[in-house]
C-alpha cells in the first residue's frame, strides 16, 4: 500500500524520528555513564585474562577491558533509545509529514493515518475498519 497525505493525497511523505534520534542520543550518553560505572570490573577482568601474556599483557587487558566496558554501555544504552524513541514516534507523535503540503500526521498499524475516515478509495480499506475507528 502507498502512504498517501490525509489531507492533499500527496504520496510525498518523510518521517521526521524526533523521538528516535533523541531517545538514541540520550540513551546512548546514559549508557556509556552507566559503562564507565563498570570500567573497574572490565579492567580488572581484562588484567587478569591478559596476566595470561606477561606484564604487559595484564596492562593491555586492562585497558582493553574498561574500553569495551564503556562501549557496551553505550551501545546497551543507545539501542534501549532507540528503541523507547521509536515507539514514541509511532504512537504519541504525529511522526509523518507531507512534502507537498506541510502536514503531519500518524498512521495506525494497518498504515491508514489516524483520525481520517475518507480512505474508502483505498485497495485495501474494510467497512470493518472504518466501523472500529468511529466507534
Amino acid at each position: 500500500m502507498i502512504l498517501q497525505c490525509p489531507k492533499c493525497k500527496s504520496i510525498h511523505i518523510k518521517s521526521k524520528n524526533y523521538a528516535r534520534k533523541v531517545g538514541g542520543t540520550i540513551g546512548a550518553i546514559a549508557g556509556t555513564i552507566g559503562g564507565l560505572s563498570a570500567i573497574t570490573y572490565g579492567a580488572r577482568t581484562g588484567a587478569s585474562t591478559g596476566l595470561i601474556f606477561g606484564p604487559f599483557g595484564a596492562t593491555v587487558g586492562g585497558i582493553s577491558g574498561a574500553i569495551l566496558a564503556g562501549l557496551a554501555g553505550g551501545a546497551a544504552g543507545s539501542s534501549a533509545g532507540l528503541s523507547l524513541g521509536e515507539l514514541v514516534d509511532s504512537k504519541i507523535l504525529n511522526n509523518l509529514k507531507c512534502t507537498s503540503c506541510h502536514h503531519s500526521f500518524s498512521v495506525d498499524d494497518h498504515g491508514i493515518p489516524q483520525n481520517y475516515h475518507d480512505y474508502s478509495d483505498m485497495d485495501e480499506y474494510d467497512d470493518e475498519h472504518l466501523i472500529e475507528q468511529v466507534s
